[in-house]
């Protein structure tokens, strides 16, 4: 039986995530690495074992071999590139945000619809274990009703200053809300009704970086219960971890609470100061790539393989942007937004 062919578009940080569980899977063919610095895209294809390498995506929608792309480009660049791997006839695994704007969602499901293509977007938190058992349990009745959420998803200041190279064309709401919103959504199994936001741009005004230093969100959904969300930008950077990721969901007949940043399974002193090392999410066992994030494109292969539509879809893509775009808007105006069902 033939392989499915991958073509990654983007080998950045999470790209390089993407490169080495494509390359691992004795179920998919890796046959080629793009992205704009064409050295890096080189690098990539020889350490990974990829046929081929291009500095322009395009090359890749128009190789025969490839049967699906993996999209980890930059926030403001996946709808564009969405948008023409349908054209092309091509399954697709996009890292979120789905797109930046909800038109362009829209667009995109449209054309997904009329093509008939595999389209998933990679909310890599339904495989987390943590929020796993909560589901569990929800789905069950251990919880009772779902009341009250609250959750923080923060990066430091490293992270628009220096690892994101286009900080001003995403927000801590695209970046770190997008993740917030599908948990939520997930695990509570209604739809978000009402938001309330503010925001504050200072810090990294300051530093050159057009974008909210943070935003702080109240969500009302549909069941009932309440969200409060808390997405920045600014954490210093003395912290231990680059992203600080903590939960609480409050049911009438339980609570659970969720540490999936600073849980201490790995604790390092070093010259560089203490650190949590990533032991969950995308880490090394023994040369494999393991993890929930790995799991996460792992489900896109099987799906691609046994021919199942993705757990996630592009209308819970939509969903989120959604959400996050009434975020954005009722931080700037001042008022709660209502969303319609």
């Amino acid at each position: 039986m033939k392989k499915p062919g991958i073509g990654l578009i983007g080998c950045g940080t999470w790209g390089s995530v993407h490169a080495r569980t494509y390359a691992a899977s004795p179920f998919v063919r890796l046959i080629a690495i793009s992205d704009q610095d064409a050295d890096r895209a080189a690098a990539a294809a020889r350490n990974y074992g990829a046929e081929k390498h291009s500095a322009d995506w395009r090359d890749l929608l128009a190789d025969a071999e490839i049967d699906a792309v993996a999209i980890a480009t930059p926030d403001f660049a996946h709808g564009e590139i969405v948008q023409a791997a349908i054209d092309a006839g091509k399954d697709i695994l996009v890292e979120k945000p789905l797109a930046t704007t909800i038109e362009e969602c829209e667009r995109i499901l449209d054309t997904r619809r009329a093509k008939g293509v595999k389209l998933m977007v990679d909310f890599h938190n339904r495989w987390n274990l943590p929020f796993v058992n909560i589901r569990r349990m929800l789905q069950s009745g251990e919880m009772g009703d779902l009341l009250a959420i609250n959750i923080r998803l923060n990066d430091t200041f490293f992270v628009p200053t220096k690892m994101l190279g286009w900080a001003s064309c995403s927000s801590p709401a695209h970046f770190l809300g997008s993740h917030v919103v599908d948990i939520i959504r997930w695990l509570s199994g209604a739809e978000v009704t009402r938001v309330y936001s503010v925001s504050r741009s200072l810090v990294l005004k300051n530093a050159g970086i057009d974008t909210p230093d943070f935003f702080q969100s109240i969500l009302e959904l549909s069941s009932g219960a309440t969200a409060v969300v808390e997405n920045c930008w600014v954490v210093n950077e003395s912290s231990p971890s680059v992203f600080d990721f903590q939960c609480e969901f409050i049911g009438s007949a339980a609570s659970a609470y969720v540490n999936a940043s600073h849980h201490a399974m790995l604790k390092t002193y070093t010259t560089g100061g203490v650190a949590y090392p990533d032991v969950a999410c995308a880490a090394d066992l023994h040369g494999k790539p393991v993890g929930f994030g790995v799991a996460a494109i792992e489900h896109f292969i099987d799906c691609l393989a046994s021919g199942r539509e993705p757990m996630v879809t592009g209308e819970d893509g939509l969903a989120a942007a959604r959400v996050v775009a009434a975020m954005v808007k009722s931080a700037e105006t001042g008022q709660p937004v209502e969303l319609r069902q």
